[in-house]
């Protein structure tokens, strides 16, 4: 480019080089692999180290399942049933069920996807990955969609980051018509209540509506607790015409369940460093009708029976004894008597000090739920560090609860992880679990109040930076997620963090972008955090500057305000 200026006769050029940069290379399927969810699957690490179903049971259940799908991919245009709920009790074996139920029609080349929800694997208990997971199963099992795909998120790099129903119809919807008539149709979707979110289970239900009717014709398979809002959206339009039930309680188990107890005991028998004293016929028939009558057809009784009597360390016909004495005073009005009762003993070990017993159960339900970034204090020696605990003192507290959680670290799966979810649904019952109940409130207040130490003491120890819990990014991440909770969505406001010292809060930010987290999320939930702070001070003085003045003017003005205005001060 020249611009020319012109002095009487003389001319001046002055030329100017513009070098444009090339556009940055999208790669689509790295952008796909990014935003799904690898655990979802049935062919995950996550299933492969999961418990499945016992050969020879759920036969049935398993062959109806099957036959169903057989009969849509073949037909898809004949059956008036174009969805099938698979509802069932908590612990009933659903997820064995369903992942036999994929394993054989990806066999029988029938299954175009499947998702897995779960609570207990990071990024599973939301909708987030849902479309971006099945996309990437349907261009494995369809390669007509594979460049369509591509083409689809080269024009819009951050599609999932947009709204569910505009990926469905931008990634599936536009492109379904060049499939070929005989391609694999069905979905196996399992857990959907482990979704935790109400409004997302609506909104996917939505979602997989479209996919089962034009220009669509996949058959969906969704197994489920049948909780309230999933239960009245299959008993309503538009899903009830369109949906057989398959209910699991139909289905006769207690022979598989009774099979089930004869050879674990028998390999506990054979197995335990005590087996010269164990009787050859223990625990007898009498006693495994009577477990198997415990059990209601669900398989977490057993399963916590069989954890608790084979322990290595105490004598497995005593444990029996000890548990069967416990259980039998449960009271029969209670749907969960038994297993409460099993909880019961199981959740109050000898010598143990309970409250702490309690509060670390809490804390690796508050943590779990917050997400993968936090992921990494669920090691036993983190969770010391993090609550400011004496080295071995979770390991030393948890030690005997080895029948309903996971304390080891092994290689695969080093975080404490509880092996049902009844267990968590069982602790946060103020009416269940009685003296172990503790309130979400009063665990955030707790966690808060130790991330404040936790900032504190690091904030002293800069000289030394080998002391202290050294994860302050992880400190202020959870910091911001409970406060967004408590002020936002409860309102009620900690007076732990009353005289605390913001300028601790904005060095540790200062030192934590240097943090290998990712920052896109991290600074997220720092902006979050602000807006909460900016909502509480409106909730609180009812007053609408909060959103006009500046942060600086405010906190001059309201010398006589709490000091949490310093907390603003720290993230204006």
């Amino acid at each position: 480019m020249a611009d020319f200026n012109i002095h009487g006769s003389n001319f001046t050029t002055h030329q100017t080089t513009i070098i444009q940069s090339p556009a940055p290379v999208v790669d689509p399927l790295e952008i796909l692999d990014r935003y799904r969810a690898l655990e979802a699957s049935h062919t995950s690490k996550t299933a492969e180290s999961a418990p499945k179903c016992k050969p020879g049971t759920r036969i049935q259940a398993i062959k109806d399942l099957t036959a169903w799908a057989k009969e849509v991919a073949a037909n898809p245009s004949s059956s008036e049933k174009l969805m099938l709920w698979f509802p069932g009790p908590a612990g009933a074996g659903k997820t064995c069920i369903m992942r036999e139920v994929a394993r054989i029609c990806r066999r029988d080349k029938v299954l175009v996807g499947d998702y897995f929800f779960s609570t207990r694997v990071s990024g599973l208990d939301n909708e987030a990955p849902f479309v971006a997971t099945i996309v990437s199963h349907l261009i494995a099992v369809i390669p007509e969609l594979d460049e369509l795909v591509q083409d689809s998120i080269r024009r819009h790099p951050k599609i999932f980051e947009l709204a569910l129903e505009f990926q469905v119809e931008e990634l599936i919807s536009k492109h379904i018509v060049s499939t070929p008539p005989h391609t694999p149709r069905i979905l196996v979707v399992d857990g959907f209540d482990e979704c935790r979110d109400q409004k997302q289970r609506a909104r996917l239900l939505r979602l997989i509506h479209s996919l089962v009717t034009p220009p669509h014709s996949f058959r969906v398979i969704v197994a489920s607790r049948p909780e309230l809002d999933i239960r009245t959206a299959f008993d309503l339009p538009p899903l009830k015409s369109i949906t057989k039930i398959v209910r699991l309680e139909n289905y006769e188990a207690s022979g598989e369940i009774y099979q089930y107890l004869s050879d674990e005991f028998t390999r506990i028998r054979k197995t335990h460093p005590a087996k010269q004293s164990i009787p050859s016929e223990w625990p007898g028939r009498s006693m495994l009708h009577a477990l198997t009558n415990k059990s209601s057809g669900g398989y977490i009784y057993p399963s916590v029976i069989v954890k608790y009597v084979d322990n290595p360390r105490r004598h497995p016909v005593e444990l029996l004894k000890h548990i069967l004495n416990t259980s039998s005073t449960a009271s029969s009005g209670r749907p969960f008597a038994e297993l409460d009762a099993i909880y019961e003993i199981t959740l109050n070990p000898p010598d143990v000090d309970i409250p702490l017993m309690k509060r670390l159960l809490h804390v690796i339900i508050k943590i779990t739920h917050i997400g993968s970034m936090l992921e990494a204090i669920l090691l036993s020696t983190k969770l010391d560090e993090f609550l400011l605990l004496s080295k071995g003192t979770t390991e030393m507290t948890l030690c005997d609860l080895h029948s309903v959680l996971s304390v080891t670290e092994d290689t695969e799966r080093p975080y404490i992880y509880f092996h049902h979810k009844s267990l968590e649904d069982y602790l946060t019952s103020s009416e269940r679990a009685g003296d172990l109940y503790q309130s979400q409130e009063d665990t955030h207040f707790d966690i808060l109040t130790v991330c404040l130490h936790n900032m504190a003491l690091w904030n002293r120890k800069l000289v030394s930076p080998n002391a202290g819990f050294q994860d302050v990014d992880l400190i202020l991440y959870y910091w911001c997620v409970v406060w967004k909770y408590l002020l936002i969505e409860k309102r009620c406001f900690p007076p732990s963090v009353l005289d605390f010292d913001a300028r601790i809060v904005w060095r540790c930010f200062a030192f934590a972008r240097w943090s290998p987290l990712p920052k896109g999320e991290f600074n997220s939930f720092v902006g979050g955090f602000h807006n909460a702070m900016v909502g509480w001070i409106d909730l609180f003085w009812e007053s609408n500057r909060a959103h006009t003045c500046s942060f600086h003017h405010l906190v001059q003005k309201g010398s006589r305000m709490p000091a949490v205005l310093r907390l603003v001060q720290a993230y204006s």
